[in-house]
């Protein structure tokens, strides 16, 4: 008998693989938000903004989170109680509110360890570049679906030229810092971001 007659299909096994990690991922949060006192919508949503010290609106923070406005104004409320973030005008639109993170908040947000730092700890360096060159496309891709919030990756800014010297150790280019690229050099989150769109 073949495996391919007895086995799932590969994207089941794959997807099940994922879901499985970000099982372990989620657990890990917990157990690390428990610890400061935050539910891990409270420490994903200060991380979120921690990495933005222009401030970030709460619709943004909602959908980076993957939660409801409702459920991000609570999370967003305790936050404030607990002294990590704090509201202030947004400095593109006055009328608008924009949250920042407290020096406290701050301090707290660069502190917390990534979820998925043992997960991927255990690849070799260029696993771990493989790894992120996959995880950039499906980004990109959910993206593009509009099944993810905009994220500030380097496939999506407007400095990015993807492919620019192919065939080379360093095939793209940022025009921002104006410097070649390399895969492993791609940003997930990136602050000097600029749409492309």
């Amino acid at each position: 008998m073949k495996f391919d007659q007895i086995s799932e299909p590969l994207p089941q096994r794959l997807a099940d693989g994922l879901a499985r990690l970000a099982a372990v991922a989620r657990q890990l949060d917990w157990e690390t938000a428990e610890g400061a006192g935050l539910t891990p919508t409270q420490a994903d949503i200060l991380r979120f903004v921690s990495n933005r010290p222009e401030g970030v609106r709460l619709t943004a923070a909602a959908a980076h989170a993957g939660v409801r406005k409702a459920t991000a104004s609570d999370a967003v409320a305790a936050l404030e109680k607990k002294s990590l973030l704090r509201k202030h005008a947004d400095a593109s639109d006055g009328r608008a509110v924009a949250l920042k993170a407290t020096t406290r908040g701050n301090r707290i947000a660069q502190q917390w360890p990534s979820s998925f730092a043992p997960i991927v700890g255990g690849l070799s360096p260029d696993e771990q570049e493989t790894l992120l060159t996959l995880v950039v496309t499906m980004i990109r891709h959910l993206q593009q679906q509009q099944l993810i919030a905009p994220q500030r990756t380097c496939v999506t800014c407007r400095h990015f030229r993807e492919n620019a010297a192919p065939d080379t150790a360093t095939p793209h280019f940022c025009a921002f810092v104006g410097a070649a690229m390399a895969e492993h050099h791609l940003r997930v989150d990136c602050q000097e971001h600029e749409s492309a769109a």
